[in-house]
């Protein structure tokens, strides 16, 4: 097991690094993405509802709460899986790590 800086971050080697920088990029994107489509829909059903009066408003009540509750769900397991990977990404950075460490120290 290897020390953490101060913020709790572990020291990562040059691939460990990558990968995580790939992996917070992967997950910028997809909160970009959440949160524009998320918007769009509430405001599309918002607008149906008060302003074209197409949806009643008792009923699209409960179609926003569907919504935000199927995307609390779909952001819960995306952010899970990225955190799974984000773990295994450190593991084995660590791993990589103590093999190097363990090699060198086979050197005379």
């Amino acid at each position: 097991m290897t020390q953490h800086d101060v913020h709790g971050a572990p020291p990562l080697d040059a691939t460990g690094r990558q990968e995580m920088h790939a992996l917070t990029r992967e997950r910028m994107r997809f909160f970009l993405r959440f949160a524009l489509t998320e918007g769009a829909v509430l405001a599309i059903l918002i607008v149906l509802m008060y302003a074209a009066r197409i949806i009643d408003p008792d009923l699209g009540l409960y179609l926003l709460i569907g919504v935000a509750l199927v995307g609390g769900v779909v952001l819960s397991v995306v952010l899970s899986r990225q955190m799974k990977r984000q773990q295994a990404i450190i593991a084995a950075s660590e791993a990589r790590q103590e093999a190097v460490r363990i090699e060198a120290s086979r050197q005379p």
